[in-house]
């Protein structure tokens, strides 16, 4: 078989880490190394025919031996195929292993070149009312795909009696030493090499086997991952008697990890961001590879299979090329890795489309490279979500302003700008030869500058909004809270205004989309004991402190999508990210011309704009030039007309966005042709077709995403301030104005403070 063995060119440098070590008081429970040269890895990428046409995606190894398989799925049955991988990254003979109509529910090999797995033909009995039980098989195999046994499982004495009422399930089998290990409905059955049954591993009462996932770790112990109440915790099983021991949480999002056998460690822990070793007992983790700093672009790497303390095999999925990879994996020596500027990029978590454009630029850039902090990933835990926001949060307050951040709402961003922390951009589009400021909304520039200076790069955005029938409320946007009172007085009893919905959601959404009312960040004052805010408290108090569920019912949820089409809901809290996703709204959930009108204030500003993505540039950075090198392309043509979902930055490609909703949707047929089709919407079963918008649709849209100037701003902590004063209004205990004025004294302090 023709084989193909690529090197994927790994661009690799250095980095000084921000992050301190150990575990301290503040959350850390990654143990940090000074240099990110300890985190590169170099990666040997196995270009197989096989893999890219998906047959292989999974490898086995035990030993020196290593095995991949996969399925091939046909229209009438499923084989999976499998070949042993040699020394050189060349396959051997391939076998095949028919499944019919059922599956594989794991596969194992030994150290001496045998498989061994668990087959599964699915229950199709023709009476409903009869209890269903899948049929499974345990085999074993040579790796010429000789089958040397295959036995009934659902028939072996001792197994049977383990089926309840008739539910039978069978999990994925493990070899510890010489047995055969695997999950029967909630226990723990061995066998031999040979397929006979040696016994029941039941453990010990006070923690029974049944409520752990065993893991044979490669210096002959046997470990154990249990999921808890507060995250996932590892200990140690005795291999005779099932007793397990020194069963403690993984320190941080424990949640987070892959868990896999290790070498030199005994586990390896695997997020997003890297692969970490880990001891069970130990207060920390280790880090040992980082994707972004070894130049890989992927999600994660899974089915880790450890070769030496240094060396392991992985697979995942290479994104660019759709399909998935088997890699071998290799330390970098840290001297030999390269040294460039590094810029530092802190957020409180990452998406893949940044961590992908980072890559590329790291790639590319001869003289600047970006690596990544992810405070939630270094600092978070699976008790206090917001650790890593925190910490970020006092890194910067304390003057350790990384170079460049990844904002969200929960960042008191205003304050950093007050402080001066941050770089104004919009020189940098200005002075740029392939960039025009012109050729941008410029409302939402407008949104997210202070003082005619741009702090934030929003390159992307949606639209958060209350939308209702334009019949009931008229064209023009913005309304009060007595617009509404007077319109639902109009109404026929038991009309709502938005759909079954709780008290304190509408108090979150109403200081997202209209808080401006009651607190200007620009000038530092609130307006908290205003006649809006004691509206507002009055408003509030006809909504539930808690939906009873009980109404969920079928027949709710059978007429849920026309409750705003034939009038029994007046409004939607909706978000707009596409023009075609709000035709489909007006034309479907509301079946006529709806009004973007938002929520009710007294200043008419009911509407705000959502960042799909915040960037700042640190205004003590020494690499201002590497920063806006890495920036300037979510303003290009490239990244523009990538978007696809949410409204770009550039006029030209939101333009062409509107045209593309003017058309008919298309498919290609079976002769290659593009063949335009219609749109429908399916309300109570009911077929509904959605035309394409009308020119003046698509125009009075455009306008509307021209006329929004708010930003949306989730202040947790000023929302708690609300939550905690007003109960005493919503229980009868103080007056509405009393409220206010309380809630204005508090809400001015901590405005006070964090300015």
């Amino acid at each position: 078989m023709k084989k193909k063995l690529g090197i994927w060119a790994i661009a690799i440098t250095l980095f000084i880490s921000i992050c301190g070590c150990g575990r301290g008081k503040g959350g850390e429970n990654v143990q940090q190394t000074a240099l990110a040269k300890d985190y590169v890895y170099s990666v040997e990428t196995l270009e197989l025919e096989e893999w890219k046409d998906g047959t292989y995606s999974n490898a086995l190894k035990s030993g020196e031996r290593m095995y991949v398989y996969g399925y091939e799925w046909n229209e009438e049955d499923v084989t999976v195929r499998f070949a042993p991988l040699n020394a050189d990254g060349s396959l051997g003979q391939e076998s095949e292993i028919p499944m019919g109509t059922g599956g594989m529910n794991g596969m194992l090999c030994d150290d001496q070149g045998f498989l061994y797995g668990v087959k599964v033909l699915y229950d199709e009995a023709e009476d409903e009312d009869a209890a269903s039980q899948d049929k499974y098989y345990f085999f074993k195999m040579n790796d010429s795909g000789e089958e040397l046994f295959n036995i009934f499982l659902n028939e072996v004495p001792e197994v049977a009696q383990a089926s309840q009422e008739g539910w039978f399930y069978v999990g994925n089998p493990v070899l510890i030493g010489d047995t055969i290990t695997m999950r029967i409905v909630d226990q723990y059955f061995q066998f031999d090499k040979e397929g006979n049954f040696l016994r029941i591993f039941k453990g010990q009462e006070e923690k029974p086997l049944s409520d752990v996932t065993l893991i044979p770790l490669n210096n002959g112990k046997l470990a154990c991952t249990s999921y808890e109440e507060d995250g996932c915790h590892v200990g140690y099983v005795d291999s005779d008697t099932g007793a397990v021991s020194q069963l403690a949480k993984i320190p941080g999002n424990s949640y987070d990890y892959s868990v896999y056998a290790g070498i030199g460690y005994d586990l390896y822990l695997v997020n997003t961001n890297g692969i970490f070793g880990y001891n069970i007992g130990s207060e920390n983790v280790t880090q040992l590879m980082n994707y972004v700093d070894s130049d890989l672009g992927v999600y994660e790497i899974y089915n880790l299979l450890p070769i030496n303390e240094r060396e392991f095999w992985g697979l995942y999925e290479d994104m660019e090329q759709e399909r998935t990879c088997l890699g071998r994996f290799a330390k970098v020596d840290p001297k030999d890795v390269k040294d460039r500027q590094t810029i530092v990029l802190a957020c409180t978590g990452i998406n893949w489309d940044m961590r992908t454009n980072v890559v590329k630029f790291n790639k590319s850039n001869e003289k600047y490279r970006i690596t990544i902090q992810d405070y939630t990933s270094l600092y978070g835990s699976d008790t206090d979500y917001q650790a890593g926001l925190n910490r970020l949060n006092a890194d910067i307050v304390s003057g350790k302003t990384p170079d460049l951040l990844i904002l969200d709402s929960y960042m008191p961003v205003s304050s950093y700008i007050a402080k001066g922390l941050f770089e104004d951009l919009k020189p940098y589009i200005e002075n740029d030869p392939e960039l025009e400021i012109d050729d941008y909304m410029p409302n939402i520039l407008e949104a997210f500058s202070v003082d005619g200076k741009l702090y934030q790069l929003v390159p992307r955005y949606t639209i958060s909004t209350v939308l209702a029938k334009t019949s009931d409320v008229g064209e023009t946007k913005g309304w009060t809270i007595q617009d509404v009172n007077d319109l639902m007085a109009s109404k026929p009893e038991g009309t709502l205004f938005l759909a079954y919905t709780d008290r304190n959601s509408v108090l979150v959404e109403c200081m997202g989309l209209a808080g401006s009312q009651f607190i200007d960040w620009d000038s530092g004052k609130c307006n908290f004991d205003s006649e809006g805010f004691i509206a507002l408290l009055e408003f509030l108090k006809q909504f539930p402190e808690k939906v009873d569920d009980t109404m969920y019912t079928d027949e709710y949820w059978q007429n849920y999508d026309t409750m705003w089409r034939e009038g029994r809901v007046v409004a939607q809290i909706y978000s707009a990210g596409s023009f075609s996703d709000f035709n489909y709204v007006e034309k479907g959930t509301f079946g006529e011309p709806v009004t973007l009108i938002g929520f009710p204030s007294s200043n008419g500003e009911g509407s705000a704009i959502v960042a799909g993505l915040q960037l700042a540039m640190s205004s003590k950075s020494d690499k201002k030039e590497g920063i806006w090198e890495f920036l300037r392309y979510y303003l290009t043509d490239e990244y523009q007309e990538s978007i696809s979902y949410g409204f770009p930055l550039s006029v030209k490609y939101m333009d062409l966005m509107g045209e593309k909703a003017k058309k008919r949707p298309t498919y290609t047929d079976e002769n290659g042709r593009e063949v335009e089709t219609d749109d429908y919407i399916y309300l109570n079963g009911v077929e509904i077709k959605i035309d394409p918008m009308t020119q003046e649709e698509v125009e009075s849209f455009k306008e509307d995403l021209y006329s929004f100037t708010q930003v949306y701003n989730y202040d947790e902590s000023l929302i708690q301030i609300i939550q905690e004063e007003t109960a005493a209004f919503f229980t009868g205990q103080k007056s509405a104005e009393d409220v206010a004025h309380i809630v204005q004294s508090r809400a001015q302090i901590y405005v006070n403070e964090n300015r």
